[in-house]
């Protein structure tokens, strides 16, 4: 056990570490060669040295100049500090800034780094957790993994700093969906890094949130006849704010729908989007808020809601350049 201590040891110094940093090592996230670099660089830091290179470094801590870089490397996706500079996973000299206070999202280095198989293989034999992981999701793409497979895995936890379980997790649901590639797997795996998915629950709380936008927009695409072509990421978008933003049940999605055909004798997501807007501000939640909700006219008396003086101003909302909007708003 480790008792309280009220005496300071004055013969030496201190300097503070983010807890985060002992937290990863304790998790068995990174290894103690990552540490060691991240500590003595830190240490180099807080005493004012700071032209010292990761060459130097490497020779002081006697280890190879790609530890040094994956470390680095690895501490950035963690929102540890930030690189700069940064050309290639071979050129090792670039510049280091240390985060003290990380974002709640992991930030990515823009390059993910290449690591060998000698790397991979000892990592593998200091971390029965990881080697245990490389044999779950063999048998769950039901393949033997390739040279390729396994440097991606292995920059799933390193490079993008997603924990094992949840790497697992991730693997098998996509799979779930017939989506095997593990080049496909990885843009994924970046999205969730980007979310900051870093446990088994944030994980659950992310599918579920994916599904139901999934089913909601499978039904969006059947109500608006458009089940024989993929949406758009900007379609995807307008559907997301019907869901999250604006919290529209299907009913209203196909009323919006209705109302866009009769005004503009065609589908238009942005004219479908400018009638939800204007519904989710009133609090119009059901079609009957729209035909029977009573709402002020321009001058004060209370009139019933005028549905197709609602589809002109929404018409002109959508056709009006920018700068007269304001004077058209919905």
């Amino acid at each position: 056990m480790i008792v309280n201590s009220k005496t300071p040891c004055p013969a030496h110094g201190s300097f503070p570490i983010p807890e985060r940093v002992a937290d990863l090592l304790a998790n068995g996230e990174c290894p103690s060669t990552y540490l060691a670099v991240y500590i003595y660089a830190l240490r180099q830091y807080q005493s004012g040295n700071q032209n010292i290179s990761n060459d130097r470094i490497a020779e002081e801590l006697k280890v190879s100049l790609i530890d040094v870089v994956n470390a680095f490397l690895f501490y950035s996706s963690q929102g540890l500090l930030k690189i700069h500079n940064f050309t290639s996973v071979d050129n090792g000299d670039f510049d280091i800034e240390f985060c003290f206070s990380a974002e709640t999202g992991v930030s990515v280095p823009p390059f993910r780094p290449c690591y060998k198989s000698s790397e991979i293989s000892r990592r593998l034999s200091e971390n029965p957790r990881m080697s245990q992981m490389y044999k779950m999701v063999g048998q769950i793409l039901g393949k033997t993994l390739s040279s390729a497979d396994t440097e991606l895995l292995y920059s799933f936890h390193d490079y993008y700093g997603l924990p094992i379980e949840v790497i697992i997790v991730l693997i098998e649901y996509y799979v779930s969906k017939d989506k095997r590639s593990m080049k496909f797997i990885e843009k994924e795996v970046g999205k969730w890094a980007s979310a900051g998915v870093n446990t088994i629950k944030k994980a659950k709380a992310y599918i579920e949130k994916r599904e139901a936008f999934l089913s909601y927009a499978g039904q969006v695409r059947s109500a608006l006849g458009i089940q024989e072509r993929r949406l758009s990421t900007r379609e995807l978008t307008y559907i997301n704010n019907w869901q999250n933003e604006f919290s529209m049940p299907l009913d209203m999605v196909k009323l919006a729908f209705e109302a866009t055909v009769n005004q503009t004798g065609k589908l238009s997501f942005a004219y479908m989007n400018k009638i939800l807007e204007s519904w989710s501000q009133n609090g119009f939640r059901k079609p009957e808020d729209v035909s029977k909700k009573k709402i002020p006219t321009k001058d004060n008396r209370t009139g019933r809601y005028d549905f197709d003086a609602l589809q002109r101003r929404t018409f002109e909302a959508v056709n009006t350049p920018t700068e007269r909007k304001t004077e058209n708003g919905i």
